[in-house]
């Protein structure tokens, strides 16, 4: 049976932050990660862009060959573990190889969410996740004059944009009655929605897909106001669900995601869990950002150091042509609002405060000053000291 100091399930970016950080205090230590697909840790954050692109995988990758060779790091592609033996401190992989750790990280990432349509395991009703995914959709949508994009998020919008440059008729529709409802409040949702029409979007709000129409391969969507879309292809972008299967069978306590402490250690105490696969304080983040954060925290813990995990003020950059927004803290909860408009320019801001603390804020047509907002809005700034020399806002 092979020993290993170090086991990683999963090579996201969870995964491999958390091996760097190993390797950073552990010289020695055995590391050995493992993913069901055949690529290094890649850029997932990428992959809606280059719907519209041409690219080659070694572009896409965080690290090439070299790297895990020079930092000694053991990488198994291709591969699936089967079963976590928690007592015993193994795991056995799909083709009977068993594995021994003394540490053991789970970062077995997420799968897109595709609610339960009618009529969704169709040939054309596709998700975006993998590089595997991308492939397939990009071959897909060759041969579609027209995608509709379920999901009006940030993904989704992303996505939307890559596949409008290929020259096709696009689609969006979302079920809140207006675009990006997590990062935008109604009133500049509202604005983003008229520019996307400007560029020629078909924007179905306050929609849901009741059932997906054609024979074996998707042609349209009936909606559930009873609207009928005429389509070719169809991607889902509404969310996703941790990987779980994994330790179903096993004592590691879940529920939306594997359940973590700060320091990001399970119930078990020599097996952690670090990115999308995670729930935290009650909340499955999904985001390459936290997941990065969370795989050096889980890095550092599972090599001697002694780290929290806190999960930074979320934000949202979104730049698609000449629409351009920024999001930061929280939009929803506020006591009071100071805005600066410029109609001429197409500019909005608005900015959020809390007995007198700016705790959020959205940047529409110009996202200059994001840096600042981003810091201001962590710390909790004054807002006074903030308006300072920002004499525009009211």
């Amino acid at each position: 049976m092979e020993k290993v100091k170090y086991l990683i399930i999963g090579n996201g970016i969870a995964g491999l932050s958390a091996a760097k950080e190993i390797r950073n205090n552990d010289k020695q230590g055995t590391i050995t990660m493992i993913s069901s697909e055949s690529y290094h840790t890649y850029y997932r954050v990428r992959l809606t862009e280059c719907l519209s692109k041409d690219f080659k995988d070694e572009e896409l990758l965080v690290n090439k060959d070299k790297w895990y060779e020079e930092k000694d790091i053991k990488v198994l592609l291709n591969k699936i573990v089967e079963k976590i033996d928690v007592d015993k401190s193994k795991v056995r992989l799909d083709d009977g190889i068993e594995i021994e750790y003394e540490k053991l990280l789970l970062a077995t990432g997420s799968r897109p969410f595709i609610p339960p349509v009618a009529g969704k395991f169709k040939q054309g009703v596709l998700a975006l996740r993998t590089l595997r995914d991308l492939k397939y959709i990009r071959s897909y949508f060759d041969n579609c004059n027209s995608i509709t994009v379920i999901g009006g998020g940030l993904l989704g919008l992303e996505a939307a944009w890559s596949l409008k440059k290929l020259g096709k008729k696009i689609n969006i529709v979302e079920f809140a009655p207006y675009l990006l409802p997590r990062q935008l409040d109604d009133e500049i949702g509202i604005k983003l929605e008229k520019k996307l029409k400007e560029e020629s979007f078909n924007i179905y709000l306050s929609s849901a897909a009741e059932e997906i129409l054609g024979e074996n391969r998707a042609n349209g969507i009936l909606l559930r106001d009873g609207k009928k879309i005429e389509t070719d292809g169809i991607l889902f972008s509404v969310g996703i669900r941790p990987n779980l299967d994994i330790i179903r069978d096993t004592s590691i306590e879940f529920d939306k995601g594997i359940i973590v402490n700060k320091n990001l250690r399970t119930n078990i105490d020599n097996i952690y869990a670090a990115g999308d696969v995670i729930q935290i304080d009650g909340m499955v983040i999904g985001l390459w950002t936290s997941a990065n954060e969370q795989g050096k925290v889980a890095g550092a813990n599972m090599s001697g150091n002694a780290l929290e995990y806190t999960e930074a003020k979320l934000f949202t950059s979104l730049s698609l042509g000449d629409i351009k927004l920024f999001s930061v803290g929280d939009i929803k909860d506020f006591d009071k609002v100071y805005e600066y408009k410029d109609e001429n320019d197409g500019i909005h801001h608005k900015l959020f405060t809390t007995e007198g603390k700016l705790t959020g804020g959205i940047l529409f047509g110009d996202t200059k000053s994001m840096g600042k907002l981003k810091k201001a809005v962590t710390e909790n700034t004054d807002i006074d000291s903030y308006l300072d020399g920002n004499v525009q806002f009211k």
